[in-house]
C-alpha cells in the first residue's frame, strides 16, 4: 500500500516532464500575451490577437510603461521579444535558460510594478507572481534531454548527483 500511494512504481521521467512544461507555458505565453503585443488584439477583451498584423507594436511602441528606466520602446522590444520570440526559443528548447531569465524579470517586474505586489482582489497579480516561479524553475532546471540545447551541446553538461539518485 505504501508503494502504491507513494508512487514510486511510476517511473520518473524529469526530461520529458520538462518538455511538456516548456510547451504548454510557451504557447499560453504566446497566445494570450505576446503575440498580442506584437500584432494588437483583434477583440482585447477576449484576449484574441490579430493573426498577422503590427497594429500592436504601432500602437504600443512610443506608449508601453516605461517601469524600470529603460524608456518604452527598450521596454516594449525586450517585453515582447521575451514573451513571443523567446516562449519559440523556450518551447524548442533553444537558449531556454537565457530566455526563461528573461520571462521571469518580465514576469517579476510586472507583479512588482504594474500589479503592486498585490495577489488577490481586483487588478491582482496572482499569474504574474505563478508564471515569475514556472520561469524561475526552467531557468534552475535547463530545458531537459528533449531540447535543442541537448541536442546542439549547449545545456548543462551534468546532473548533481541529487538528480542522480
Amino acid at each position: 500500500m505504501k508503494k502504491f500511494l507513494s508512487l514510486s512504481w511510476l517511473p520518473l521521467a524529469p526530461d520529458f516532464g520538462l518538455l511538456a512544461l516548456r510547451v504548454a507555458v510557451s504557447f499560453l505565453m504566446i497566445r494570450y500575451h505576446g503575440w498580442g503585443k506584437l500584432t494588437g488584439w483583434a477583440d482585447e477583451s477576449l484576449r484574441l490577437p490579430n493573426l498577422f498584423s503590427l497594429a500592436g507594436a504601432q500602437k504600443e511602441f512610443h506608449t508601453f510603461p516605461n517601469y524600470i528606466g529603460l524608456g518604452s520602446e527598450l521596454s516594449y522590444v525586450l517585453v515582447t521579444w521575451c514573451e513571443t520570440f523567446g516562449s519559440m526559443a523556450i518551447m524548442a528548447g533553444l537558449f531556454a535558460r537565457l530566455h526563461s531569465l528573461g520571462l521571469f524579470t518580465t514576469m517579476t517586474v510586472a507583479w512588482i510594478f504594474h500589479h503592486h505586489l498585490k495577489l488577490t482582489g481586483p487588478g491582482s497579480g496572482e499569474l504574474p507572481f505563478s508564471w515569475a516561479f514556472v520561469y524561475l524553475l526552467l531557468f534552475l532546471a535547463g530545458p531537459g534531454k528533449y531540447s535543442l540545447d541537448a541536442r546542439l551541446g549547449l545545456a548543462r553538461a551534468g546532473r548533481t548527483s541529487a538528480a542522480k539518485a
